[in-house]
């Protein structure tokens, strides 16, 4: 889905699944993927390959250069506005908090402390963007 497309759809998301009438999506993974990093082991012959993947991993080299896993996903979440990113950290705290096995504990807190809690407090306010729309008609 584009940006926009997730940033319009995601409000729709979050309630569900605060509902618990979330079936297949998860917002967590979308709001907290590639801010931090891991190793995946891969058995190759006689040898295990150790790929790192996360936010320091090249997305596609050859394509993009120089962009990493992280690059993209802030990409991605700079569309929302200061409002919208003070009710995902709300969310993601909740949803960090809620879960007794902590299993999304470090993905969650990695996000919050690399890209939500900045721009939840430095993002550009829905009444700059109004303004904005408003000079350039």
């Amino acid at each position: 889905m584009s940006e926009g497309g997730f940033r319009y759809f995601l409000p729709a998301y979050l309630i569900a699944d605060l509902q618990d009438r979330l079936q297949t999506a998860d917002t967590v993974f979308h709001l907290t993927n590639r801010f931090s990093d891991n190793v995946v082991k891969i058995p190759a012959g006689q040898r295990i390959y150790e790929k790192a993947i996360g936010k320091s991993a090249f997305v596609n080299p050859r394509r993009y250069g120089a962009m990493t896993w992280r690059d993209h996903a802030r990409y991605r979440l700079f569309v929302f506005t200061r409002e919208e990113a003070v009710a995902i950290v709300a969310y993601l705290e909740y949803k960090r908090d809620a879960d007794p096995h902590e299993l999304n504990a470090e993905e969650i807190n990695a996000a919050l402390d690399n890209f939500w809690r900045d721009r939840a407090a430095t993002g550009p306010s829905h009444q700059a963007v109004r303004q904005h729309l408003k000079e350039e008609a």
